[in-house]
């Protein structure tokens, strides 16, 4: 699974419903529940960037 599907099975309903809600703010309106911490896109997008990050340092030639 690519990691943004892992964080989502691993953060089970919670996280679903966290991003759910974010979701409907952003394409509804609809009042968002301001939890503390990051929001749910902004951790599935920061493991996105660290794993790219990681495999290409990791294709890098060394030299």
């Amino acid at each position: 699974l690519s990691i943004r599907a892992e964080l989502l099975e691993k953060g089970g309903p919670p996280m679903w419903e966290k991003f759910m809600a974010e979701l409907r703010h952003e394409h509804l309106g609809t009042p968002l529940d301001t939890a503390p911490g990051p929001s749910v896109r902004a951790t599935l997008r920061a493991a996105y960037e660290a794993v790219v990050a990681e495999k290409a340092l990791n294709a890098s030639p060394a030299g």
